[in-house]
């Protein structure tokens, strides 16, 4: 998992230089919209949309894989103090976008991953990792 976080951190922070990133989306379901409703290039609309949630399946699975009976709190505040810590960032830093709806999307792909636990717990033994 930390490598695969480290692949994440180069996706998410080492982007071409050469693009301008400064502008702030606090309207929900807007660039989502926007990739819905076909104004931007399909492949373009589904590599940002597939990419924004699947890429965060992982850490919902390993969230379940280390704790055995998280609290809804955590599973809930964890995931969106992690999110909303990586827009900030990438705004602050000028490497991203900060994007509500990447927050959702990111959200999403997480809890996916919650409800895809049971089936990856039953195909992969993992050694009792749970804390």
């Amino acid at each position: 998992m930390g490598i695969y976080s480290l692949g994440l951190f180069v996706l998410l922070f080492f982007r071409p230089a050469n693009q301008e990133y400064g502008q702030i989306n606090y309207i929900p379901f807007k660039t989502i919209m926007g990739f819905l409703t076909g104004n931007v290039n399909f492949l373009i609309a589904f590599y940002n949309l597939a990419a924004n949630i699947l890429l965060f399946v992982p850490f919902g699975v390993v969230t379940l894989l280390l704790y055995k009976n998280p609290s809804r709190r955590l599973l809930l505040l964890v995931p969106v103090v992690s999110i909303l810590l990586i827009e900030t960032t990438q705004h602050i830093t000028r490497r991203g976008s900060a994007d509500i709806d990447d927050l959702i999307l990111n959200l999403l792909g997480v809890w996916m991953g919650y409800l895809m636990y049971p089936f990856v717990q039953k195909v992969v033994k993992v050694k009792d990792l749970a804390v």
